[in-house]
C-alpha cells in the first residue's frame, strides 16, 4: 500500500534513541500540518476525512530512520522518513510536501525545520540530498525484496491476548492482518522481546500506545516475519504503522553493505 520510495529527512545536531519514536513522529505530523499549503490537508495526507472522522485508506506514514544492523549500532534515530500510500497521484504530493521540504525561491532544501517537545528534544531536520548517504538513510535499505523481515520498532498487536498460547495467537493475528495492508499472509510469524536487528532495544523499552476509545494500552512486541516469496518493502505492521511503530527491515544484508554501514555511520555519529 506504500511507494517504496521514502522521503528521506536527515536529523542534525541531538539524536534521539528509537524509544523516542512516537514523540518525534507526534512533533512531525504537527509541523506537517500545520504548514502544509492546503487545508485542511487532503485526507492521504491527514489520515483524516474531511468530517474529522480517522480514514479508512492508506496515509501518510511517519517512521524513524535509526542506526541499526551492524555490530556497532547503537539505536539511535538519525533520520525520519515520510512513507507515502500509492494512491495519490506525484502532482498532488508535490503540492503538499515541497513547500514544506524545500525554499520557494532557490529550491534547496530548507534548513529552518525545527522538531521540539518541551524538554524531551529540540532539532533540526533537513530533506537529505545527499549523493551518498549513511547506509540506514537510504530507501533501498528498508524496501528491497526479501523473504524474512525483522522489526526495529515493536509491532502493536490489533488486540489483547490472554491465557496459554497468547503469543501463539497473537502471531496468527499478525499473519491475518498482512492480507489487508496489501502484503501476502506470511508462512510464519515470530513474536519475541528482542528484535532480530543489531542495536534495536527490548520491546519493554517502547512506551505503549494507548486506545482512543477507552485509553487502555495495546499489546506490543518484536517480530520476524517469514514469506514463502520475496515481498518488497517499506513494510509497517500493526496499529501503530502510521506513527512509527511495526516498521521492519529485510534481512540478510550482504558483507559489501555491512561493511558500508559500519564505515559511513560510525563516521556519522561522530
Amino acid at each position: 500500500m506504500f511507494d517504496p520510495h521514502i522521503i528521506v529527512l536527515a536529523i542534525n545536531g541531538h539524536r534521539a534513541s528509537l524509544p523516542a519514536t512516537l514523540k518525534l513522529t507526534a512533533a512531525l505530523r504537527g509541523l506537517l500540518m500545520h504548514q502544509c499549503p492546503i487545508q485542511p490537508p487532503p485526507e492521504w495526507f491527514s489520515g483524516h476525512r474531511a468530517d474529522g472522522r480517522p480514514s479508512a485508506d492508506p496515509h501518510l506514514a511517519l517512521v524513524p530512520l535509526p542506526f541499526v544492523g551492524s555490530p556497532h549500532a547503537d539505536g539511535r534515530i538519525m533520520g525520519l522518513g515520510l512513507v507515502v500510500p500509492r494512491d495519490p497521484q506525484p502532482e498532488e504530493v508535490g503540492r503538499c510536501l515541497e513547500p514544506i521540504l524545500r525554499d520557494s525561491n532557490t529550491g534547496l532544501p530548507r534548513d529552518d525545520l525545527r522538531l521540539f517537545d518541551g524538554g524531551s528534544f529540540e532539532l533540526g531536520i533537513e530533506l537529505d540530498r545527499r549523493e551518498r548517504p549513511p547506509w540506514n538513510l537510504q530507501h533501498e535499505t528498508w524496501t528491497r525484496p526479501s523473504r524474512t523481515w525483522a522489526s526495529v520498532t515493536p509491532v502493536v498487536l490489533n488486540r489483547h491476548f490472554d491465557g496459554e498460547g497468547k503469543w501463539e495467537r497473537a502471531a496468527e493475528s499478525v499473519k491475518d492482518a498482512c492480507p489487508h495492508i496489501g502484503l501476502p499472509r506470511p508462512s510464519e510469524v515470530l513474536l519475541h522481546p528482542v528484535s532480530l536487528v543489531e542495536g534495536v532495544p527490548h520491546s519493554r523499552e517502547f512506551p505503549q500506545l494507548t486506545r482512543k476509545r477507552d485509553g487502555g494500552r495495546q499489546m506490543h512486541a518484536h517480530a520476524v516475519i517469514l514469506f514463502k516469496e520475496p515481498v518488497a518493502g517499506p513494510v509497517l505492521l500493526g496499529a501503530g504503522r502510521f506513527r512509527g511503530y511495526g516498521l521492519c527491515r529485510p534481512m540478510g544484508e550482504d558483507q559489501r553493505a555491512r561493511r558500508s554501514t559500519n564505515a559511513n555511520e560510525s563516521a556519522s555519529r561522530i
